[in-house]
């Protein structure tokens, strides 16, 4: 089906041109004729006016190295690709009616777009189209330095293809209400990969030596229908909308998870430990929604609107999670690497349904000319109750007699145990803001904001039956705060300043009334931000053309303070974490003559999260096994274009990205800190051929290392891209 359909879009691309009327009767020299004679007596047409453009591309890659990890970043793909790149028709029908057609077509990219639109003022219009586009992935997994260990992914080249088909009517008569009715299907079918990354102990260390690096993948089929109506209509100074909204989604998704990779026989003791997970994800939901928001000007200076929508989501829920010596396995093959707290669960069968009010009122008052007062203030009411049934599955060591499919040291699979889960909860959330807006001082504006939201809620878990049952019942609570205060001021026209700060303070608590395995009590958090921003065209000679300058510092510190209850004991609260984050942003334009100009965008960031973790030493090693978290890069892209004449441009470009956060604690944890750098250079060449027809080529080289990956996503790569406009 959506093979004929991306068909049937290429088609409808090229027939929209092919049936484009020519003008005839037209002298090579511009002179009009009424029998193809030139005439005698020249006449000057005014210039053509091309509302409508076809352009057409044909690119090409040369790729070495890790060819999935290029398609992920750059989301391009093909030895050759090409096709439309862009199109636009636009022709009027009837009286007054208007039929526009965009869309591109690129094969082997896989890119499709079209949009078909007809309207008529004063009744309507019609709207369609087809979308889809695809996403690369790379199947590597993790990488671990120590005896330079990786495994190979199972399908090291993944996509995913992602689309949506729709309709829309608007009915747009006078005095009457604006309807709109809008029907879309969605899609996403395809694989990619998994953070959830599986495991392997062959990693050459003798203490702990299980590591989770072992690349995981995920197959993806979803669909999503989605029915859509509003309503609006004026009445004396109030705007009302009346709208509603269903959506059918089915998820049809596995999980493919190894572990103990490559522990078998002869490297491994008899039976080995390597097996595969098979989880599969089955979900059928039904939501439905309705609101209803009005908009009233009581006068100039005094707004008010409100608005109350429902929601209720329904779920049916199915699946299973299997181990295997394959992926795919069925529950009763035999597999003789089981080990211990290999769980999973057959016949998975159960129920979710969520409903969720939500009421919010907002008021604009402008009680001065110089001054704007804004109040809002939004409700949330949310209640689950979610309950499933299912087979759960466990292993238990071989005992004598051993056999061949009874070895010992090896586990084998108990009788599938009947178990039951339900979950229930319900959330009250209390939302307020205020904002003042000043501008009473020439050339300034001075602006205050308070957000507030407060938040409490119950919930209750339970297990009954097979290998446990835990149980959680908590009450929880949120409270937050935000103060946010700032200023722009304009002291001339070449330059102005700006500058915020805010404080946000966010407290969680959780009171605990049964769960044993509950940890985490409460969590207190304080931000504080301070940015300022400056804009400058300084006045420089004539001779040095023009010249714009926009600087921007941010700083933001975070500090975490949690509270913990640990061996059924409250742990008094102390400081779990600080952030802070650094960015520098710099931007210069520079136009020295008419024909040149020159661009440089400089960021660096500076981000680290540190933890009492970190200070922890595992004896004898000296590396700690938790590091504090650093995410700290920088980039650079530097531009310049030149007119060498009325009809040809050229231009370069060049970007450079950097992050050295990566430190090898290989001996005692998993290395996670990126290290990576990333060039890419391209230059590019436009000529105007007609007044209608443009040329433009385009060379792009690219190259990335990765050390956190050992190198193993690697790439370097050529592009070439040549497109012809056609303007009619």
């Amino acid at each position: 089906m959506r093979t004929a359909a991306r068909k049937v879009l290429l088609l409808i691309c090229l027939g929209t041109f092919a049936v484009s009327p020519t003008r005839g009767g037209d002298s090579s020299d511009g002179k009009t004729t009424t029998d193809g004679n030139a005439s005698p007596v020249a006449a000057v047409e005014p210039e053509p006016e091309y509302k409508n453009w076809i352009e057409l591309g044909i690119g090409g890659l040369i790729t070495h190295g890790d060819t999935a990890q290029f398609n992920q970043e750059h989301r391009i793909s093909g030895d050759i690709f090409g096709g439309i790149q862009d199109m636009h028709y636009e022709q009027s029908v009837g009286e007054k009616g208007t039929l526009t057609v965009d869309g591109h077509a690129i094969w082997d990219n896989n890119d499709y777009d079209i949009k078909v639109d007809l309207s008529k003022p004063g009744l309507g219009y019609i709207r369609g189209g087809f979308t889809e586009f695809r996403n690369w992935y790379d199947g590597n997994g993790g990488f671990f330095p120590h005896h330079d260990v990786w495994v190979q992914p199972p399908f090291p080249e993944m996509h995913i293809d992602r689309g949506e088909a729709w309709v829309e009517l608007g009915l747009r008569l006078p005095d009457w209400p604006e309807i709109t009715l809008r029907y879309s299907h969605i899609f996403r079918d395809g694989q990619k990969d998994s953070t959830i990354w599986g495991d392997t102990n062959l990693t050459g260390l003798t203490v702990n030596p299980a590591r989770k690096i072992v690349p995981a993948f995920r197959d993806i089929d979803e669909t999503r229908d989605i029915f859509a109506a509003d309503i609006l209509k004026t009445f004396g100074n109030t705007d009302v909308e009346l709208g509603m909204r269903y959506e059918r989604n089915i998820n049809d998704d596995r999980l493919e998870l190894e572990r103990g990779a490559g522990q078998l026989p002869p490297r491994v003791a008899p039976p080995g430990a390597q097996r595969f997970i098979t989880q599969h994800e089955k979900d059928d939901i039904d939501l439905f929604s309705g609101h209803a928001i009005t908009e009233t000007h009581l006068s100039d200076s005094l707004w008010f609107t409100a608005g109350y929508s429902y929601t209720t989501l329904g779920s049916d829920l199915a699946g299973t999670r299997i181990f295997g010596s394959h992926y795919d396995a069925g529950f009763n093959e035999p597999i003789l690497t089981l080990r211990p707290f290999d769980e999973g669960f057959l016949n998975l069968a159960g129920t979710a349904d969520i409903r969720t009010h939500v009421f919010n009122a907002n008021v604009l008052w402008m009680p001065l000319k110089d001054v704007t007062v804004l109040a809002a203030f939004r409700y949330t009411r949310e209640d689950r109750e979610a309950s499933s049934v299912f087979l759960s599955t466990d292993t238990e060591a071989n005992v004598p007699p051993f056999t061949p499919g009874n070895p010992s040291g090896g586990f084998h699979q108990l009788m599938p145990e009947p178990s039951f889960s339900d979950t229930s909860g319900d959330l009250n959330r209390f939302g307020q803001r205020l904002e003042l807006r000043y501008t009473g001082i020439v050339n300034w504006v001075f602006y205050a904001q308070g957000d507030w939201e407060e938040e409490n809620g119950h919930v209750f878990e339970r297990t009954r039956g097979g290998l446990a049952e835990p149980l959680v019942d908590r009450d929880t609570a949120l409270l937050t705060q935000k103060y946010t205060v700032g200023a722009n001021w304009y002291p001339m026209m070449r330059l102005n300043l700006a500058a915020q700060y805010y404080h946000k303070i966010a407290d969680y608590d959780n009171d605990i009334n049964e769960g044993a395995h509950q940890r985490l009590l409460g969590q207190d958090w304080g931000t504080d931000d301070v940015n300022v921003r400056l804009t400058c065209q300084p006045k420089i000679p004539n001779c040095l053309g023009t010249l714009s300058l926009v600087s921007r510092y941010d700083f933001m510190r975070s500090t975490i303070d949690g509270k913990f209850f640990v061996e059924g004991e409250v742990l008094d609260e102390q400081r779990s974490g600080e952030i802070t984050k650094h960015v520098f942003t710099e931007s210069i334009t520079w136009n020295p003559m008419a024909r040149l100009y020159l661009q440089t965008d400089v960021s660096v960031v500076l981000d680290q999260t540190t933890t009492p973790a970190s200070s922890i030493v595992l004896t004898p090693n000296t590396t700690p096994t938790i590091l504090n978290f650093r995410n700290d890069y920088w980039t650079v892209s530097a531009g310049a274009g030149y007119s060498i004449d009325q009809k040809t441009d050229v231009r370069a470009d060049y970007s450079f990205y950097r992050a050295n956060d990566y430190l090898n604690n290989a001996r005692v944890s998993m290395p996670y800190g990126m290290g990576a750098s990333e060039h890419t250079i391209s230059a590019t060449a436009s000529r105007q051929i007609t007044k209608n027809m443009r040329l433009l080529v385009k060379y792009s080289y690219f190259t990335y290392a990765d050390q956190t990956s050992g190198n193993h996503n690697n790439y370097e790569a050529h592009s070439i891209y040549s497109g012809l406009q056609f303007r009619f």
